[in-house]
């Protein structure tokens, strides 16, 4: 999972500065997780060493020139190369001095067209995702883990080309298999525990292989079965569960998740189930059809056949990836579908489900990584219709589920490690229970009156329905995560997190601004897009600043107000949701949102708020007053009146007041 810090700062943050003369050597060993974090070697070469104060300027705020502004821009270099290609710094190969003569946007453009530059879009999208991990491989060799998560996979090879970053947001798509396992979780039989892995598994596949071929010869030899014989060699290989045993002896739960999930066993003893229900299911001997009874016994072969044949591509022996452009999608043929659920055996792990909490795991998981959305329970509108149901009629309750059993709704065919059970009677959970699979989803059917069947989809308000977007199947939930404004917020915000640090605050408008762009860049082609939001990022004062204050915004909207301004954290929520009413010199209750002065106190700083009796209310109380605005639920009382205003932003406006009362209730008294 991620850190609580930020890639780049772990890459780039340095100790001291020690300018003394241009012929001096600056050198500096970088923590051990520099060059482990994406898996990575790291070259060796004599790195500068950065500023301890300041950023790319003196502290006068003038440029730096000469020396210093060379050294500088060396330790800039030497981060974004450490950034943008998956952990390598500047090393031998690089002609540092050419570099260093051009401008700062180009060194970033040479450095993604860098192969290593796919390591670094992969690892942020695993973190978007929230299952980074700590390197990408292990003495040179992609991890397994790594390839557990298909749009992750495909949005990266997508951008190396110029393509649709954005199949990040798919939820169904290509299978990316990893090289099968070398060594195995569980010990082999013992007359297997000297063979090489790859054998092992050959010999269990043969095995399961000529378990299907026999009954073929069976069935099409010279002299035909007794129909009685057939049938019942048949219909004990249709309901055999050694064979799925001894197959997977050869491999690790990860392998045997895709094994259960592409049906590679029970897809053929299927078939065969289904031609002993036609061919001999109450039959007399003299009626069954031995050659329509063989044909369905090749066609369980062929299939299997087909998908070992298809696994096999992948033994370590003629697999190996050696960067993510040599990453190969499984042909999902041989697992007779054309799509792959990205949700793969880590996430499955991670989100399971049970018979009582109807897929709310999954549903605050999208929530969380693709809309930002923490579900923190803050006040909500009332809505038009009385809702039931237990979590309807509890007002807390209602403020989260709202929002999450609709999304949660997009998963209620899918069952245990993600199956899906919408062709079946029962849905089978992750807890071993089960239900009646239409009984299970009239949870998630509309009300009586609705335009739509199903109570599905991405919800924003509770009273409006027209700001809200829903549909019905995963599909539905991709397309609607490509074209939600939140979802690219969300996806700006991720890489601010990513590039910088996850504590680091930033300025709400600058980051409007730059997810504009990114919107309006993404419209023409995504990826472009993508390594254009990089660049500003790296170009940032905020990217550049050396032991960044968590707290401090370095980068604003053009135009904005600094001095005497809310803290940067809020102050665009504040001017977006609440100026309209709280700002000027007659503003809405006394209180002026737009303006953060000294407190009466002399160590605070507050919004100017005058009581009736014209006197500057106490700091704590105006936070106060604010939290409970905003976590009301009377619309006389919630704030923004008539305005709506999003989740998130009213998230963060909560949470921010309540860490400011905490603050405060810490200090002590003067």
């Amino acid at each position: 999972m991620p850190s609580t810090r930020g890639h780049a700062r772990r890459f780039g943050v340095a100790r001291a500065i020690v300018l003394v003369a241009a012929a001096v050597l600056f050198t500096v060993s970088e923590p051990a997780s520099i060059s482990r974090t994406l898996g990575q070697p790291a070259e060796a070469l004599a790195q500068p060493v950065a500023p301890s104060t300041g950023s790319a300027e003196h502290p006068s705020g003038l440029p730096a020139s000469g020396e210093a502004a060379t050294w500088q821009k060396r330790w800039w270099m030497d981060k974004t190369a450490r950034l943008l290609r998956g952990g390598d710094g500047l090393g031998t190969a690089d002609d540092v001095d050419a570099l260093l003569k051009l401008p700062e946007d180009e060194i970033v453009r040479r450095f993604m067209n860098d192969p290593r530059f796919g390591d670094t879009v992969l690892d942020f999208n695993m973190f978007y995702l929230g299952f980074k991990i700590d390197a990408l491989k292990a003495n040179g060799v992609y991890k397994r883990n790594v390839f557990d998560f298909a749009n992750a996979i495909a949005s990266t090879q997508e951008l190396l080309k110029g393509g649709d970053y954005f199949k990040l947001f798919d939820l169904e798509g290509p299978f990316y298999m990893a090289p099968l396992p070398l060594e195995f979780d569980d010990p082999l039989p013992p007359d297997e525990v000297d063979m090489l892995p790859e054998t092992a598994r050959r010999k269990a596949i043969q095995e399961a292989e000529d378990e299907f071929l026999d009954l073929v010869l069976m069935g099409s030899g010279r002299v035909p079965p007794s129909a009685a014989a057939y049938c019942a060699e048949v219909e004990k290989l249709s309901k055999s569960v050694s064979l799925h045993v001894r197959l997977v002896r050869a491999f690790n739960d990860p392998e045997v998740f895709f094994l259960l999930r592409g049906r590679v066993i029970s897809g053929p003893l299927e078939i065969l189930e289904q031609v002993v229900d036609a061919e001999c299911d109450g039959r007399p001997p003299a009626k069954v059809n031995i050659k329509r009874l063989t044909a369905g016994t090749k066609r369980a072969y062929d299939q299997f056949r087909r998908a070992v044949t298809e696994i096999l591509k992948f033994e370590p022996s003629v697999y190996q990836p050696r960067s993510v452009r040599d990453f190969k999608p499984f042909d999902l043929r041989a697992f007779r579908t054309d799509s792959w659920l990205a949700f793969g055996f880590e996430q499955s792990t991670a989100l399971k489900n049970s018979s009582t909490n109807f897929n709310r795991k999954r549903g605050a998981y999208v929530l969380k990584r693709f809309f930002c959305d923490d579900l923190t329970p803050v006040g909500f509108e009332t809505p038009q219709e009385h809702v039931a149901g237990a979590h309807g009629s509890d007002t807390p309750c209602f403020a989260c589920h709202y929002k999450l059993d609709p999304m949660s709704g997009f998963f209620r065919n899918r069952g245990a490690d993600f199956f899906n059970y919408s062709n079946d009677t029962v849905v089978v959970f992750d807890d071993d229970a089960s239900s009646d699979r239409k009984k299970y989803e009239a949870n998630w059917l509309a009300q009586k009156g609705s335009p739509r069947k199903w109570s599905v989809g991405y919800i924003r308000s509770a009273r409006w329905d027209d700001q809200n977007s829903y549909g019905d199947k995963l599909t539905d939930l991709s397309r609607i995560i490509r074209n939600a404004p939140e979802a690219k917020r969300c996806l700006t915000k991720r890489m601010f997190e990513y590039f910088i640090a996850e504590d680091q605050t930033f300025d709400g408008g600058y980051l409007e601004e730059f997810t504009r762009q990114f919107e309006r860049e993404a419209a023409v082609n995504s990826s472009t897009a993508f390594k254009n939001a990089v660049t500003r990022i790296v170009l940032s004062k905020t990217y550049r600043e050396i032991n960044a204050d968590p707290q401090q915004c370095y980068d604003h909207a053009a135009g904005a107000q600094v001095d005497n301004a809310p803290p940067c954290r809020v102050a665009f929520i504040l001017q977006k949701n609440c100026a309209q009413c709280h700002s000027g010199g007659d503003p809405s209750a006394g209180l002026d949102l737009t303006n953060w002065v000294t407190a009466p106190d002399g160590r605070t700083r507050t919004f100017p708020h005058l009581g009736r009796d014209r006197q500057q209310t106490a700091a704590q109380d105006t936070l106060t007053r604010i939290a409970e605005r905003l976590s009301a639920t009377d619309p006389a009382v919630r704030m923004p009146k008539m305005t709506a205003m999003s989740s998130q932003e009213r998230q963060e406006l909560f949470l921010w007041a309540q860490d400011e009362l905490a603050r405060a209730s810490k200090e002590p008294p003067q």
